[in-house]
């Protein structure tokens, strides 16, 4: 038995163009972002490379003017030389090995120089002088002159203000790039995107161009993603455009069968009205009954058949077949035997367990035997309704010993409004709208089965085959 889904995916509610558009951007997004990252650290590593080239080279000046002028002090001029070169102020301190200072500013914090350190290479370090950050720079030479003594120590020092506006004009840079990039690729996403999804805008044209007389198949030119689209919505509007005409058709007919009985209704009636004869009038009166009757099963089989073609299998229950046929039956009998028709039925002693709908079921069977007495046992006879089990179907044989119906007919009868010409044993063309084959086919389909007529020598037979419980493939909508 199908089941419908138990889950169902939440769909998105919203524009697909921006949906694409922001599954695109946001991936640069977060790459422009890495990238700013990335440059702005790569900006202080160059800016704190050159600069700190810049500082030791101050500082091989700063030991060269000391040596030349024996302790003096640097002069203003190269200070200022090199402060306009480098852009921040700078501080220095040379002083001999036994620690005496030579030259220089002398207020720097106290041991911000490793006791330990004793190598000849560069050594920067970062500490706060006058409540600022500084960056230095730390050299040790060895000068043979009796005035430095031995091992000379330069130290200078620098603000960090130029260092930290190189890198950021270098980011601010980088940023700018950055932006007028993702400006660029998100117009150019925006576009390309509008540009794709043209087709879809096309196929909704398409779509809105369709209506209840226009039902035809898209055929325009779709990407490939779409193409199983508007294959399943084209097998869509087939579905419809069949099922309209189908629609429309059975209207048409059921309007021409029923016009039929109540114009009869109608003339029974006006002529029970203007007769004075008693006899006449009662005559007219069981004609009018008759022709009622007529009408009204041919509206109760037309509501079976829409009930059978649309319906969605509620109710559904185990049923005991062999049960169902033997009600109907006995239902059928009192009919029967006013045409001298027995009725007899042949049944396995172990049940036949079905599952389906028990009024569609029985509407089944009753229209199986009201065709058999109506079509089949018209001269008296016998009706003969055979149960038994084949594999895993229960099967229904429905035989009467009447005049049967052409092979080439078989298929014909379950047609919809289809009347095989016959007569009754009164010489008078037998009433009925050729629904009740059709009912029966119908409801076997909806509850897995099928009907088919069985050809024999002698008579008709027509076959009920059902799926027994446990392997029934009972429609559902």
């Amino acid at each position: 038995m199908r089941r419908g889904g138990l889950f169902r995916r939440k769909p998105f509610a919203g524009s697909l163009r921006l949906r694409l558009f922001v599954l695109i951007i946001l991936p640069l997004v977060a790459v422009a972002l890495v990238a700013g990252a990335l440059r702005y650290w790569q900006a202080q590593t160059l800016s704190q490379t050159l600069y700190d080239d810049a500082l030791k080279v101050v500082a091989h000046v700063v030991a060269r003017e000391v040596i030349i002028t024996q302790g003096d002090v640097v002069t203003d001029a190269l200070l200022n030389s090199l402060v306009g070169v480098l852009g921040d102020p700078i501080f220095y301190n040379v002083s001999a090995a036994d620690g005496r200072i030579l030259a220089g500013y002398t207020d720097m914090p106290d041991d911000i120089i490793p006791a330990d350190r004793q190598s000849s290479d560069p050594y920067f370090f970062n500490f706060i002088y006058n409540d600022r950050p500084v960056r230095a720079v730390l050299l040790r030479e060895f000068i043979a002159d009796p005035f430095f003594d031995g091992w000379t120590t330069v130290l200078v020092w620098q603000t960090t203000t130029q260092r930290r506006a190189l890198s950021m004009t270098i980011l601010k840079q980088a940023l700018v790039t950055l932006a007028l990039v993702l400006v660029t690729a998100a117009a150019t996403v925006w576009v390309g995107i509008t540009q794709g999804v043209r087709p879809l805008i096309d196929l909704r044209e398409a779509v809105s161009l369709r209506s209840p007389s226009e039902l035809g198949p898209i055929r325009r030119i779709v990407p490939n993603e779409v193409r199983p689209l508007v294959q399943t919505m084209n097998s869509l509007f087939s579905r419809l455009q069949a099922e309209l005409h189908r629609r429309n058709t059975f209207i048409s007919n059921a309007a021409h069968q029923i016009r039929n009985p109540v114009a009869a209704i109608r003339a029974q009636a006006e002529a029970a009205l203007s007769t004075k004869d008693a006899n006449q009038r009662e005559a007219r009166l069981l004609d009018l009954h008759e022709a009622a009757s007529d009408l009204s099963r041919l509206s109760q089989q037309l509501l079976s058949l829409e009930a059978a073609d649309h319906s969605t299998m509620t109710n559904v229950q185990p049923l005991d077949f062999t049960q169902l046929v033997a009600d109907m039956a006995r239902k059928t009998a009192p009919a029967a035997l006013k045409q001298g028709v027995d009725i007899h039925l042949n049944a396995p002693e172990q049940g036949l367990t079905v599952t389906g709908n028990d009024i569609l079921l029985r509407e089944a069977i009753e229209n199986l035997l009201d065709n058999s007495l109506r079509y089949g046992a018209v001269n008296g006879g016998e009706l003969n309704l055979t149960l038994h089990r084949d594999n895993q179907r229960a099967m229904l044989f429905v035989e009467d010993d009447g005049p049967g119906i052409p092979k080439a007919a078989s298929e014909l009868v379950f047609e919809r409004f289809v009347r095989l010409p016959q007569t009754s044993k009164k010489g008078q063309a037998e009433s009925g709208c050729g629904l009740g084959l059709a009912i029966v086919r119908s409801i076997a389909a909806a509850h897995g089965g099928t009907c088919y007529v069985r050809n024999k020598e002698q008579g008709c037979c027509i076959v009920l085959a059902l799926p027994l419980a446990g392997d029934s493939n009972v429609r559902e909508s």
